[in-house]
């Protein structure tokens, strides 16, 4: 066996979240309250990059304009090229230099995902990736701003690519209940309904819908 073989077992993959304090978030002017989430980023010829974020609470078409605009007038940005308001929740993608964009550090390194939010405190960042890589990305945006509350959780390679497996009713049924207004709230059916729906108890339905969230539930908390 080779040493690259050898030094390659010894790979460990790791689940890290952490808040980071810097200066180049294009939503940090944003008033408090307000919280921002990275709906994806990418690279964008070099040394650009498109990013869509969503802003929520955003309670009228004024203030989705006013956000807009802070977005706009920040030095990063090149360009706002789509926005939408749905509810309360404001999209906005935007074309922007990198400028030590800490996704834009943890890409160029190296990850499998990345996901930030920004809240008043700081952007909440959490990347799955090598342990080794995850040394280097915490170097690099400790350059650039201050990293707090890191938590470092052990992943088993083999959890991450894919959705949960549901079985058949499993499946069959959380579809059913989605599509009758089940998670509504108010709920629009119940499970007697939706039983009747499907020719099928309604302990079946029962059984089979706390099944599928369970499992859904233990793969999103388990990242």
């Amino acid at each position: 066996m080779s040493s690259v073989s050898r030094g390659l077992k010894d790979i460990e993959l790791i689940k890290a979240r952490f808040i980071y304090l810097h200066d180049n978030c294009t939503f940090n002017f944003i008033d408090e309250g307000l919280s921002v989430k990275l709906l994806w980023s990418m690279p964008y010829k070099g040394d650009r990059m498109i990013t869509y974020e969503s802003v929520y609470p955003t309670e009228s078409h004024i203030m989705a304009k006013s956000i807009i605009n802070k977005v706009r007038g920040n030095p990063k940005t090149l360009s706002v090229f789509d926005r939408s308001l749905k509810g309360r929740t404001l999209t906005v993608g935007y074309l922007e230099w990198t400028d030590n964009s800490p996704f834009f550090l943890s890409n160029r390194i190296g990850m499998v995902s990345y996901d930030e939010y920004t809240m008043a405190d700081g952007d909440v960042i959490t990347i799955v990736t090598a342990s080794d890589n995850f040394d280097l990305i915490r170097d690099n945006l400790s350059n650039y701003g201050k990293i707090m509350k890191i938590q470092i959780q052990s992943l088993d390679p083999a959890s991450i690519n894919g959705k949960p497996r549901l079985t058949a009713m499993q499946e069959k049924v959380l579809g059913k209940a989605l599509e009758m207004g089940f998670f509504n709230y108010p709920k629009d059916v119940h499970l007697k309904e939706i039983a009747e729906k499907m020719g099928v108890s309604v302990v079946s339905v029962d059984q089979y819908l706390r099944e599928a969230q369970r499992k859904l539930a233990m793969s999103y908390l388990n990242g």
